[in-house]
């Protein structure tokens, strides 16, 4: 079992003021705090305005990587903020996550081309979440076609 510690989400009101007061402290304790219970893998998903996610997400991936050596789980729902801020995490680790939805697997998995890097799969599409195992496996087929790619 892989464990994620997934409490650096700006999403989190206590944490949306850390981030908001760049309160370095508050991240660092949280990112000990789950390194110290087991997390495998730290979650950094910046829960803000498109136009300040980048630079938020570098903020909290710089915050992390100097407080514990645990690799990170890179969280966006947007494809192109994970590409930019990639080159900042010292990996391998996490993205998360690549979908059938829009271009995310064309701009995702060339990213992790070549590294050790690892993607969470959500098996959906532009129509959304599916209802049927079927639809759901056409999905997961399809990604992990352009994954070997």
């Amino acid at each position: 079992m892989i464990i994620i510690g997934e409490k650096i989400n700006g999403t989190i009101p206590s944490v949306k003021k850390a981030i908001e007061e760049k309160d370095e402290q508050f991240i660092r304790n949280l990112a000990i705090n789950q390194t110290e219970a087991g997390a495998h893998y730290l979650d950094v998903c910046a829960g803000t305005a498109p136009d300040i996610e980048a630079d938020t997400l570098i903020w909290l991936i710089n915050t992390v990587q100097d407080s514990v050596d645990t690799p990170l789980c890179i969280d966006s729902p947007n494809a192109s903020i994970i590409k930019k801020v990639f080159p900042y995490a010292k990996g391998p680790g996490i993205i998360n996550s690549v979908s059938e939805e829009g271009d995310k697997g064309d701009i995702l998995y060339p990213l992790m081309e070549g590294t050790e890097w690892e993607v969470i799969a959500l098996t959906c599409d532009n129509r959304g979440i599916p209802n049927d195992v079927q639809t759901r496996m056409e999905i997961t087929i399809r990604m992990v076609e352009k994954a070997r790619k």
